[in-house]
């Protein structure tokens, strides 16, 4: 298979700009969180990358695009599915490339216009898959685009500046903080049970793991650095 030559301007003739975009990828999904997440944003942007297709083919749901080597799905997988929906736009790239399937399909998001790109099927056993969509996180990150990676059990976000977290919507009873690529420094943590005030947070240190939020709302700010947020709560 082979690329499909196309431009946002020419694919987005006739339809609506949508700043906000969900990559569903070939790790773990889980069916009852995904589908929900899906319900509930019904416009936005819908992108699979590789295997991510196989999960939304097999709950009905049709992507806007697909993207990948297609070594997970399988390119006769994929043929098969163009027989059955010709509207779907592919774009397909040899397995040796420089970017992940993930990495391609946020790339492909962002050339849309979109500003907001959620991530299901961004964890599961592969860690290796799953530092490389941390990486994607901070790839969105510098182009000024919030990328959060979601699962029943976690949220996973990237900051560089000050952000306020309410209680009653974060993501589980934990909240943990790692410096990303050097040292955060000035990190402060208000409404916390372990607060923190003008710190410094680096790589090779773990000491902000597992805190939680006391207050209404949790405030969060540092000088300078890239901070890594994981909201989570254990499996049930």
């Amino acid at each position: 298979m082979q690329p499909v030559a196309s431009t946002p301007a020419a694919y987005l003739k006739g339809k609506t700009m949508r700043e906000y975009a969900i990559v569903t990828a070939g790790g773990k999904i889980d069916d009852d969180f995904a589908l929900r997440i899906l319900s509930e944003n019904k416009a936005a942007f819908l992108v699979a990358a590789d295997r991510g297709l196989v999960f939304l083919d097999r709950h009905g749901i049709v992507p806007d695009l697909v993207v990948g080597d297609f070594d997970s799905a399988g390119e006769e997988y994929v043929r098969q599915y163009l027989q059955t929906h010709p509207e779907v736009r592919v774009k397909s790239f040899h397995w040796e490339k420089d970017d992940t399937d993930t990495e391609i399909a946020a790339k492909e998001a962002v050339e849309m216009g979109c500003t907001r790109i959620d991530f299901l099927g961004a964890t599961g056993s592969r860690f290796d898959h799953v530092l490389g969509n941390v990486q994607v996180l901070h790839m969105l990150l510098e182009q000024g685009v919030t990328g959060r990676i979601l699962d029943p059990c976690n949220r996973i976000t990237m900051h560089r500046e000050h952000f306020r977290i309410r209680r009653s919507e974060q993501w589980g009873k934990y909240v943990s903080f790692f410096a990303w690529g050097g040292n955060v420094e000035g990190l402060t943590l208000k409404g916390f049970h372990f607060p923190m005030v003008d710190g410094c947070l680096k790589p090779s240190r773990a000491i902000a793991v597992s805190n939680q939020i006391e207050d209404a709302y949790a405030e969060v700010s540092f000088r300078s650095g890239r901070l890594l947020m994981v909201e989570s709560k254990d499996t049930p």
